[in-house]
């Protein structure tokens, strides 16, 4: 195997300190294992880590072999199936052939149905139980007896004391017939064995199976995996895998100071005390940073941990920051594959047929037989040939030779390698330690990954998402290092002193990255009610269709007073409604995929408002027969609106009242001939409690008589007003769909 390539060259740029040091945090044996035993000595060194923040770590090992060899690595058993997903090996000279690893312990945990029922902590009585049957020999060091074994009972047998104690009889049918033993005797020195040999047999393995359990669960849990490598000649060869591993983290640290005392470390190399720092002015510590005063300092370092069972000695160490895709398998146990149960074809004996003869036939040349160009086998063999070609284990026939072109190539994959070496992808990125990295198992250390100066701006930094408006103190950063930085907490200290704490994500060389650690107690922000205006100014009529078009405008206003001595900049973020567009200012300074972000500069001891105003145009489409009339009287007084639209809706509005007049004027007719109705009903009833020669019954003959006379003209009225308003609805429907105008 090459040397693994310089995957991201680019972030391999120095950024340690002049000399690498390793702050080790020693600790407890790593908490992966919890064992007390050692790994055995592996075959290969440990030359390479390189440990992802995905939670996985690459370990490489190279060595010296000479001729043919065998070479162990020792995995824990939960390791196990990482390498045998990512294990990939190379030797240059030589030729590989199959690594082996035991499957002993892993069949060891099977279930076995036909297994011997021994129970645990039993009598040799409870124990032969379940030999029922089978052919033992017993001696109590006195006698021997053999035979089959029937059965154990259980007796009560009086001792010479006179004391009645229960033990275990078995019954033995042997060539000289029943015979029974003591089998209290036989446990002071007696022997008991199994004649049948393939019964012996089982209970041995079976012992010797839960012995294998037994120590796997108390032992330390490495597995060997042998590499069988075979060549002539002193040569090196190389084995590289993924295992898990603890993610490793970074933290950073910005030092800076205020221009006032800047410009005193200038003239002074050294504080004269630590008391200056502590002295500190509130003014000092809260005055403006600009990046053409001060380049803060900013210090990172990445904390790595060996939870391996292995102690690292001199390897060289990379932390690469990214998330490939990863995952895990149960490779290391046997699979097998359920198979579906098919029953056993049968078919009962046919039954006979009659067939008519053929009254026409049409005879037909049969073809031979085509005889194959070549066995189904050879062709497998021809396409497999290529495959297996290199491996030295695997023969083909010969004349199905791999062609050179279809053969896998070290040097290719090398070339294909050192080309992604050369380009970043997505945020996958390397630190690279200088010097050689020492770490026992069990310990952590921090190793520094940049210590340099960056560019930076101070800001009050006020979301206004927040319910409560809360000046934040921050800094806008800007990568200057070069490298790629991982994401992590970030320490502040400012003139000495400890100023707050913040996080940061990635960020890649040259980008800017926002960051708030302190509330800013001299910056006072409130905001007023959001508030709304609309404004119609389109319309438009065509096809029986009054389309409008509004603009909707909102205003925020935001007030920030600051009580400081000195000016500030305030950077209000502002969440972007997406329905709406900005329209003062014209432009945000800065813009977030979620949020605006506003520069305002506060003056000392002033109040600035800021005012963010932002609108949207919203379209409508309605029926103008159906129309709210008191609408279309307001579109047709607009300001906007031209003359000949504004002549058109007036005619609109016209022919709806006129329409609406007719449906009044019909509608109370109809009212009126429903309550002559009602009243006739109401007389009618009062007659049938009356005497017809009475006055009173008269009189109601005589009224019914006018009232059907007005019902008569009622009808009359209401028939004639509905025909002029189905003629009115006609004519407006007619107005209507002639009308194609704009504003």
């Amino acid at each position: 195997m090459n040397e693994r390539p310089n995957v991201f060259p680019a972030a391999r740029k120095t950024a340690f300190l002049a000399a690498a040091l390793l702050i080790c945090a020693s600790g407890a044996r790593a908490a992966k294992t919890g064992k007390d035993l050692d790994l055995p000595s592996q075959g290969l060194p440990l030359r390479t880590v390189s440990l992802f923040s995905s939670g996985v770590g690459y370990f490489g090992r190279a060595g010296k072999i000479s001729g043919d060899r065998d070479v162990e690595l020792f995995f824990q058993r939960d390791d196990l199936n990482d390498v045998l997903k990512s294990l990939v090996i190379t030797d240059a000279s030589g030729e590989l052939r199959p690594a082996n690893y035991s499957l002993d312990e892993l069949l060891a945990r099977r279930p076995a149905n036909n297994d011997l029922t021994l129970p645990n902590g039993g009598t040799l009585g409870e124990i032969l139980r379940n030999f029922q049957g089978a052919l033992i020999e017993i001696s109590n060091g006195q006698s021997k007896t053999s035979g089959r074994l029937l059965g154990v009972a259980t007796k009560s047998i009086r001792d010479k004391n006179g004391d009645v104690t229960t033990t275990d009889i078995a019954n033995i049918l042997g060539e000289n017939g029943l015979s029974s033993v003591r089998l209290d005797l036989v446990e002071n020195g007696g022997i008991v064995r199994l004649l049948d040999a393939k019964l012996n047999r089982k209970l041995n393995a079976q012992l010797e199976n839960s012995a294998l359990k037994l120590t796997s669960s108390v032992d330390a849990g490495f597995r060997p995996l042998t590499l069988h490598f075979a060549g002539k000649g002193e040569r090196e060869v190389k084995a590289g895998y993924i295992q898990a591993t603890s993610v490793w983290k970074t933290s950073y640290r910005l030092v800076f100071d205020s221009p006032k005392n800047a410009a005193k470390t200038s003239a002074s190399s050294t504080r004269k005390n630590d008391q200056t720092a502590k002295n500190a002015t509130k003014s000092d510590l809260k005055s403006d940073l600009k990046s053409d005063d001060i380049r803060p300092l900013l210090q990172g370092w990445a904390i790595v941990e060996n939870t391996t069972d292995e102690d690292w000695r001199d390897v060289s160490l990379s932390l690469i920051a990214g998330r490939p895709v990863s995952f895990s398998m149960d490779m290391a146990a046997p699979l097998y594959v359920q198979r579906p149960e098919i029953a056993l074809p049968f078919a009962g004996a046919p039954r006979s047929q009659v067939y008519e003869e053929a009254a026409e036939r049409e005879m037909k040349a049969r073809p031979a037989p085509r005889l194959m160009d070549a066995p189904i086998v050879g062709s497998m063999l021809k396409r497999s040939g290529g495959i297996f070609s290199n491996a030295g284990n695997f023969e083909g026939r010969a004349d199905y030779a791999a062609r050179d072109d279809a053969a896998v190539s070290a040097t290719e994959m090398a070339r294909q390698q050192s080309g992604a070496a050369t380009a970043e992808r997505g945020e996958l990125f390397e630190y690279s330690i200088r010097q050689p990295v020492s770490l026992k198992r069990g310990e952590a250390a921090m190793v520094p990954i940049v210590s340099e100066a960056i560019t930076g701006d101070k800001l009050t930094i006020l979301d206004t998402r927040e319910p409560v408006l809360q000046p934040l103190y921050g800094l806008r950063l800007c990568n200057t290092t070069g490298l790629h930085l991982a994401g992590g907490p970030l320490t502040i200290y400012q003139d000495g002193l400890y100023a707050g704490d913040a996080q940061i994500t990635n960020i890649a060389p040259g980008d800017n990255r926002l960051v708030s650690y302190a509330l800013d107690l001299d910056m006072i922000a409130a905001r007023q009610s959001p508030t709304f205006t609309e404004n119609t100014f389109g319309l438009a009529v065509g096809n029986g269709f009054l389309s409008l078009k509004r603009k909707q405008r909102q205003t925020q206003i935001f007030s920030l007073r600051n009580k400081a001595a000195s000016a500030k900049t305030v950077l209000l973020q502002i969440p972007i409604d997406t329905n709406f567009t900005l329209v003062e200012p014209a432009k945000s300074s800065e813009k977030s995929p979620t949020e605006y972000r506003f520069e305002v500069a506060v003056a000392a001891r002033e109040t600035t408002l800021f005012r963010m105003q932002s609108e949207r145009t919203v379209s409508e489409t309605v029926a103008i027969f159906d129309a709210d009339i008191n609408a279309l009287v307001a579109y047709s007084q607009n300001s906007t609106v031209s003359p000949a639209l504004k002549t058109a809706l007036q005619g609109v509005v016209n022919r709806r009242n006129s329409l609406r007049d007719l449906q009044n004027r019909h509608a109370g007719t109809q009212a009126r001939i429903k309550e002559i109705g009602d009243e006739q009903t109401r007389i009618r009833q009062n007659m049938n409690a009356l005497d017809k020669s009475s006055a009173l019954y008269k009189l109601y003959v005589s009224k019914l008589t006018k009232q059907e006379s007005q019902i008569e003209t009622l009808r009359a009225e209401s028939a004639r007003l509905s025909d002029q308003e189905n003629d009115a609805k006609r004519a407006l429907n007619d107005y209507i769909q002639n009308l194609n105008l704009n504003s």
